[in-house]
């Protein structure tokens, strides 16, 4: 099931991706992110697929007891935590699509009644309509403030998800498959049983690269929040400053 979905994902994502308009900087780069990050989740749980089974526990242990070591350590989601954080990524996104979307739909009307209103040639009328295409292609984040709000919001909330993402990956499912000898003992089967996880090389290397990808993320999202309060927001003042300044020089 899980490789239908990425299968279907990966064409929708490639159509919206293709389309040549730009409604704001980075759009076709964080398609290709939502891509990835799938393909990504997809192949690193490979390894995880068959935890039950790589749990060992040496000596005369029973199978009811080594289900309950097993609880024990593992006893927090590490594939449902990798999907959520997916999850959560493909919601900001669409989010900021939605917004986006809501806008474009209500530059068109307004193009399209003005352009209902006036009456020209047929020639003035092509070029027009081309540039009011033109126009609704590239969002001015310099004018459309609400929206310039909800894309650094949107930069904040991914900064938030993959910093935490990043520590969990980090400071718990990381120790637990360190490849080093868990010590079980619980109160039904007081043991105490030594255990180990079998392939934690390979399971290591998938938590690492979740944590690379992450740390990508997060630095293009900074870079992308830091660029946009210097040119929309810091720029945008310096500029009133001037007009203000050369009005009443005037």
């Amino acid at each position: 099931m899980a490789a239908a979905a990425v299968a279907g994902i990966i064409p929708v994502l490639h159509s919206l991706a293709g389309d040549e308009t730009s409604y704001y900087i980075g759009r076709k780069l964080w398609f290709g992110f939502l891509g990835l990050y799938a393909v990504v989740i997809y192949v690193e749980r490979l390894p995880w697929i068959s935890l039950n089974s790589d749990f060992r526990c040496h000596g005369n242990i029973s199978v009811p007891c080594m289900g309950e070591c097993f609880e024990q350590h593992f006893n927090k989601p590490i594939i449902g935590t990798w999907y959520l954080s997916c999850f959560l990524f493909l919601c900001v996104f669409l989010l900021m699509e939605f917004f986006v979307f809501q806008l474009r739909h209500k530059q068109i009307k307004v193009s399209a009644g003005q352009e209902k209103e006036v009456e020209v040639s047929s020639m003035v009328g092509v070029q027009e309509e081309s540039q009011s295409q033109k126009s609704v292609r590239i969002i001015d984040f310099h004018i459309q403030k609400s929206l310039l709000c909800l894309y650094l919001f949107s930069f904040l909330l991914q900064l938030v998800i993959q910093s935490a993402f990043l520590s969990i990956l980090l400071n718990d499912h990381l120790p637990r498959v360190n490849g080093a000898s868990i010590l079980c003992s619980t109160k039904l089967c007081p043991g105490p049983y030594n255990c180990l996880v079998m392939g934690s090389m390979e399971k290591r290397m998938s938590i690492y690269t979740l944590a690379t990808l992450a740390m990508f993320i997060i630095i293009f999202c900074s870079a992308f929040f830091i660029y946009s309060i210097h040119h929309y927001l810091l720029k945008g003042l310096e500029q009133l400053r001037a007009r203000d300044l050369w009005l009443w020089e005037v």
